[in-house]
């Protein structure tokens, strides 16, 4: 705990601005008193870019409050998203990328290059650097003296990449699986529920809980990334979601979900990965048909959860429950406050 009047400024770039972001500088608002009080420390944002709002510059840096009270009033400055110049050009101490996933990980990956170029740590929610680059960045960052850090990029803001790193010194992570993609989940309850696939996708889509292109979702891209991402992480692999066998729900009908559940079962898109007796690791993402006793089985809705195998620790379950934007805003502000705490 720092003592009061020893508060340090932490200044931020941010490279996407969706609700995510928003809800961050919401929950960094609530808690400006606490942070300084109990951490020592005060968030500046001095750069701001996006694809669609345009851009915000103010080397001086303001409160992330007052950024999210501007962008609600009169907006950014209009541009394309600027990227690596304005990561450049900054003078942060941190980089948030928080931009859209694409299916080469980039513009995410130059940009946090960039970071590290400028001496900066790294906070992402995009999981495509973690996806497709995960082993060179966390290398560069290790041989520079950064920080790399990417809690929000698998399960909201549920502290699964800090378990793993901080509570099982000693062990070593044999396998996982898990439902990782709350959009399939959502479909294939209401699928269950006598829900076309048109009328489930539609809802999800209405509920704010997928995009208005939900593919990404339906044809395991997203799951393939965070199975890439989990492997690279937990698993010490060096694969992209291109290595990830994936299947496509896009196609499923009721009939197919009717049958299983005449069956006693639940469909669910299930992502693994396992290391070989080789050494190498085996990536997949399938729906499968799961009993009662699994925990798939119970896992609805936007909730998500991920089953680990250890060496030494045996089987860990990590469940959340209907996680959302302030969950992963959440993991956000945690990776924050871990860097701040060991600077």
């Amino acid at each position: 705990m720092s003592e009061v009047g020893e508060v340090r400024d932490v200044r931020l770039c941010v490279l996407g601005f969706g609700h995510v972001m928003q809800r961050f500088c919401e929950l960094i608002g609530d808690r400006e008193s606490l942070l300084a009080r109990e951490y020592g420390v005060r968030f500046l944002v001095t750069a701001v870019g996006t694809k669609q709002h345009g851009s915000f510059a103010d080397p001086s840096g303001i409160t992330p409050a007052d950024l999210l009270a501007q962008f609600r009033g009169t907006g950014f400055a209009a541009g394309e998203l600027p990227g690596v110049d304005l990561v450049a050009s900054s003078d942060a101490d941190v980089l948030v990328e928080s931009t859209t996933l694409t299916h080469d990980g980039q513009p995410a990956i130059s940009h946090i290059d960039a970071a590290f170029d400028a001496k900066m740590d790294v906070v992402s929610v995009n999981k495509g650097p973690v996806a497709w680059d995960y082993r060179r960045l966390k290398e560069r960052a290790a041989s520079e003296g950064r920080r790399f850090r990417h809690e929000g990029v698998t399960m909201d803001g549920c502290p699964l990449y800090n378990l793993a790193e901080f509570c099982l010194p000693g062990d070593r992570i044999l396998s996982f699986r898990g439902v990782l993609n709350s959009t399939t989940n959502y479909v294939l309850d209401a699928m269950a529920e006598g829900a076309s696939m048109a009328e489930a996708v539609a809802e999800a889509i209405q509920s704010g809980i997928v995009e208005a292109d939900p593919s990404l979702d339906l044809e395991g891209h997203d799951a393939a990334a965070k199975v890439a991402a989990l492997a690279n992480v937990l698993l010490d692999a060096d694969i992209t979601p291109n290595d990830v066998t994936r299947e496509s729900v896009a196609n499923l009908r009721l009939d197919d979900v009717a049958k299983v559940i005449s069956y006693g079962r639940r469909l669910r898109m299930v992502g693994q990965g396992q290391r070989t007796q080789d050494g190498d690791v085996t990536a997949t993402v399938s729906l499968e048909p799961v009993r009662s006793q699994d925990t798939m089985y119970w896992v609805t809705g936007t909730s998500s959860c991920l089953v680990l195998e250890t060496e030494l620790a045996g089987t860990i379950e990590i469940i959340e429950r209907d996680g959302l934007l302030t969950q992963t805003a959440y993991a956000v502000y945690a990776d924050l406050l871990t860097i701040a705490r060991n600077s």
